[in-house]
């Protein structure tokens, strides 16, 4: 991952995504952990994070970028592919019975307490909410 790790003014991390997802899981629960998100729903977050960065990688296969802030209410992260390719319809589909491959943004889904997508500027955005709370209290999806 480029050492190039900023912190701009709206977001408190914003890292390229590329090979190294172990720094970026990293990268993201330390910082949630330190805006103050309990351990549980932080290991649920980096879940999500995680998944929607291999996403980019596999099925995107351009530039992508991982970028956090610190909310009010929780911790908001945008997981963005410049190549624009993730739709509602991915959202919406039902994982293959049994379960081989292609959880993942079912798993977002259930994991995070708000999963929105846009298309700002042609390309995916795919933001993902978590929001601050005990360490037993799911996301109303589980």
């Amino acid at each position: 991952m480029d050492q190039a790790v900023t912190m701009g003014e709206s977001y408190g991390l914003h890292v390229p995504i590329d090979d190294n997802l172990a720094l970026l899981r990293e990268l993201v629960g330390t910082f949630a952990l330190k805006a103050g998100l309990s351990k549980y729903r932080t290991e649920a977050l980096v879940l999500a994070v995680s998944e929607a960065a291999s996403n980019v990688l596999e099925h995107a296969q351009a530039a992508g970028t991982v970028s956090a802030r610190r909310d009010l209410d929780g911790i908001t992260v945008h997981v963005v592919d410049e190549r624009g390719s993730l739709t509602h319809e991915h959202l919406r589909r039902t994982p293959p019975w049994p379960p081989r491959r292609g959880l993942g943004l079912f798993v977002i889904q259930r994991v995070c307490d708000r999963v929105v997508l846009d298309h700002p500027g042609g390309r995916s955005r795919l933001e993902l909410f978590m929001r601050f709370g005990p360490d037993d209290a799911l996301p109303q999806h589980f």
